[in-house]
């Protein structure tokens, strides 16, 4: 395996970040065809992400492998008034490149938010998984998570 650095993101990295937005949209439409991202999407994503890099709310982990983004993650903290300290972590996204999967890359963006989610005494982490995505449901259960609440869905 290359050397990966794991650091926080900056403005130069989100046309990598959105890249792999994009994969890990493709691969949640896969598993899910009502997922599958709006034609402006990426675009969309790529300014929601330059804002989110200025949001003191929110980290932006990378992880980078020969100057190329091969992995990140995105975490905000949430106003939660039904839980007992008000707020939680939400791990809003998390991508590995799939030539990288399984290389323990995913693991340590997790423990870089992690431990940025710790720094700020959140106690609670939150993340959605789509349903029938069993790599993404196994990963995040290897990292403590087990099921909370189910969001249920109509399409009109």
């Amino acid at each position: 395996m290359t050397d990966i650095d794991i650091r926080k993101a900056r403005a130069a990295d989100v046309p990598g970040i959105v890249k792999l937005w994009a994969e890990l949209q493709a691969a949640n439409a896969e598993a899910e065809p009502r997922l599958r991202p709006h034609r402006r999407g990426t675009e969309w994503y790529g300014d929601y992400m330059e804002m989110q890099l200025e949001d003191s709310a929110t980290a932006v982990y990378v992880a980078v492998a020969q100057g190329e983004v091969v992995g990140f993650t995105f975490g905000q903290i949430m106003q939660r008034p039904t839980l007992k300290d008000g707020r939680c972590g939400f791990v809003a996204d998390l991508c590995v490149r799939s030539a990288e999967r399984r290389q323990g890359i995913g693991r340590r963006l997790y423990n870089e938010l992690k431990d940025w989610f710790d720094r700020r005494d959140i106690t609670s982490l939150e993340v959605q998984v789509v349903s029938r995505n069993e790599d993404a449901a196994g990963f995040w259960n290897t990292m403590g998570f087990g099921d909370f609440m189910r969001t249920l869905r109509v399409d009109a």
